[in-house]
């Protein structure tokens, strides 16, 4: 079995990226892949509960902060056995699918900063893997850092003086430094594909760089209305073209 990791980076289609996967679950296990829906208790599109799990314990994310604040500390401490449980199962649902690829994918996992971070994220995988891959989306540096600023205002959440904090946006933060995030990454994964963000169809790059092409990729948008939604993702399911 392998493993791939999407982290994102924000601001570059990730949640339209995971919305996909989800929408197109069946599918995609028709050929392979198994996208997992349920961890930790968490049903969501997006893995984010990896990212609370695998940063350092004085680090923090937006949804860290937010998950220490309503269930404390000790929530924390059993979150790994938690997680092997359901990651366990996962890779058995998995295979008793005949799916050879698992994939997951958060785009908070971009705000591990360390291969001690990485591992402990990794050391979930690994013992279900022949191979952990890592696929990561980069933005242009300037509009990244603009976006993801708006981003973090829109969810009322200060800029940081710390330059090891998620906030600290200046213009040497660790968050802008590419090449050093790229060496940290091949570093710590088997497996490490990059790819440049796309705005006009980010959703078919991603998938491109997974191994699958889809036609239709850049009709699928969020924010529109649910009606609009559901005949989008309806024309999508009906071109994918593995």
């Amino acid at each position: 079995m392998k493993t791939i990791i999407h982290i994102g980076q924000h601001k570059t289609g990730t949640t339209s990226i995971q919305k996909f996967l989800q929408s197109n679950k069946d599918l995609c296990a028709e050929n392979g892949l198994y996208i997992p829906s349920r961890i930790a208790g968490y049903e969501d599109n997006s893995h984010f509960i990896l990212n609370v799990y695998a940063l350092d314990e004085n680090r923090y994310s937006s949804k860290k902060e937010d998950i220490v604040a309503s269930k404390g500390t000790a929530y924390m401490r059993g979150l790994k056995l938690e997680l092997q449980r359901d990651i366990e199962g996962t890779y058995r649902d998995a295979a008793g699918k005949g799916c050879t690829k698992v994939i997951w994918s958060n785009e908070g996992l971009y705000l591990l900063n360390s291969k001690r971070e990485y591992e402990r994220l990794v050391n979930l995988f690994s013992e279900y893997s022949t191979e952990v891959e890592v696929v990561c989306c980069f933005r242009d540096k300037d509009s990244y850092r603009q976006s993801y600023t708006e981003q973090l205002k829109k969810g009322k959440r200060s800029e940081s003086n710390d330059p090891d904090s998620y906030r600290y946006l200046k213009q040497d933060s660790w968050l802008f430094d590419y090449d050093r995030k790229k060496t940290l990454l091949s570093s710590t994964f088997d497996k490490h594909t990059y790819f440049l963000y796309d705005a006009t169809d980010n959703v078919g790059r991603f998938m491109e760089s997974i191994g699958i092409t889809i036609k239709g990729g850049e009709e699928y948008r969020e924010n529109v209305t649910t009606s609009k939604r559901d005949n989008l993702r309806q024309r999508i399911r009906t071109r994918l073209a593995f």
